[in-house]
């Protein structure tokens, strides 16, 4: 009895320990007093199904994206395995400091909308 108990709870820790996650995209920019910084969690699907849209933050005074976190843990993951992939939430943090650095031969380039 005592060792189905203990498969049992590792069984549940090799579930829920790996359920956290986060993942940084950095650029070359430094963080500073000034930066701008937000928080919000995207409400997703694995079908490509957006349950409620993001809002549309850009970084003000020609300030560019210094760095994006990605955040999951283990309930979002609960929420996603129980769900069966329709609903995935994920917290995403960013950050706005320091303005685009650009050569004078170089063209900008904007991604088509």
């Amino acid at each position: 009895m005592m060792n189905t108990v203990r498969t049992m709870l590792i069984c549940c820790l090799m579930v829920i320990i790996p359920g956290c996650a986060t993942m940084t995209i950095e650029g070359d920019g430094q963080k500073t007093t000034q930066s701008k910084t937000g928080i919000h969690t995207v409400h997703g699907s694995f079908y490509n199904f957006v349950w409620s849209e993001p809002p549309v933050t850009k970084c003000e005074n020609g300030h560019g994206l210094y760095r994006a976190r990605y955040h999951t843990n283990a309930l979002y993951a609960l929420a996603s395995i129980i769900s069966l992939g329709l609903y995935v939430p994920q917290t995403v943090e960013w950050w706005c400091d320091g303005t685009p650095e650009q050569d004078d031969d170089e063209e900008v380039y904007y991604p088509a909308q």
